[in-house]
This record gives C-alpha cells, sequence and structure tokens, in this order.
C-alpha cells in the first residue's frame, strides 16, 4: 500500500509540474486546452515515473544543494557568454568542439540532481556516471564524465565537486 502511494505522489507531483509548464506555453487558455495539457501531462507523468524507476535514479544525498540550486543562475550567464563568444569565434572561422572532463562528487552530493543542474547550463551536459567508492549510494563518490563547450570553470562546478576538473 506505502509503494502505490508513493508511486501515486510520485506521478502527481510529475503531473502538476507539466500542467503548470503546459499552461506558460499557452497564449490563450481555454477549457479544451486545459483539458488537452491535463491528458498528456498524466501520460507523460506516467512515462517519468517509468523511466526513473528503470534507471534507478534516487534524488542522493543533499549536501549543498541549496548553495548549488543558488549558483545555477550565475553558471547559466556565464556559460551564456562563453556561448556568445564560441559563436562570434566560428563566424570568423575559428570553430571550437569543446572536451569532456572528468568531475567527481563528493560523498554526500546526489548525483541525480547534480547532473540535472549542470546539464541545465548551456555550457555541460553529463554523459555518463561511475560510482567510485564503495558504500551506500549516498556515501560514495561518484565520477561524472561531462561534455564542456570552453575549459572556463563556473562557481556551480567549484559548488558540486570541490575541486579541480581532470
Amino acid at each position: 500500500m506505502r509503494k502505490a502511494l508513493t508511486a501515486f505522489a510520485e506521478v502527481l507531483a510529475w503531473w502538476a509540474v507539466l500542467v503548470v509548464l503546459g499552461i506558460l506555453f499557452i497564449s490563450t487558455v481555454s477549457a479544451l486546452e486545459l483539458v488537452v495539457t491535463a491528458g498528456g501531462a498524466v501520460i507523460a507523468a506516467v512515462a517519468a515515473r517509468a523511466v526513473r524507476t528503470a534507471s534507478g535514479a534516487r534524488l542522493g544525498g543533499t549536501r549543498r544543494w541549496g548553495t548549488a540550486v543558488l549558483t545555477w543562475p550565475g553558471a547559466v550567464l556565464t556559460d551564456l557568454v562563453g556561448l556568445w563568444r564560441l559563436t562570434a569565434r566560428a563566424l570568423r572561422g575559428r570553430a571550437s568542439e569543446g572536451s569532456l572532463k572528468t568531475l567527481t562528487l563528493p560523498p554526500g552530493t546526489g548525483a541525480a540532481w547534480a547532473c540535472t543542474l549542470l546539464s541545465a547550463t548551456p555550457g555541460a551536459y553529463v554523459v555518463d556516471v561511475h560510482g567510485t567508492r564503495g558504500g551506500a549510494p549516498a556515501s560514495r563518490e561518484r565520477e561524472v564524465v561531462a561534455h564542456f563547450l570552453t575549459d572556463d570553470r563556473t562557481r556551480l562546478e567549484d559548488v558540486l565537486t570541490e575541486g579541480p576538473r581532470r
């Protein structure tokens, strides 16, 4: 019974977020559009739960998540400036391909939320996550492989890793 309530609560949370996002993108909200948005959000919410369950993703540790969330807007702005520079360079014929880097998330940092924040910036996206030391998932370090457009390090990376990129 508890598992069913947890599953229902998760689907309901996904549904609420998706309905709000859907409404934000509708120019004029009518009853029909609300029904379609709510129905589509049910399908997407059930799919989101299925994907999360199949992947085994967990929130993980919440160490420094508040600082990371507050740092994220600055990382987005920094990456946008870097992206503008890369675009200007590419227009002059000097393209950049970026590079793959490995970051180490310290114990207590949830890989799911940390990778989501990092991938939600214009200059980086996570391509793989590996556990590096034994123990419970929340107590072990994780290596994160991410693609970065530039070699510039953002404050968000500092908050998430507490150390230099390799």
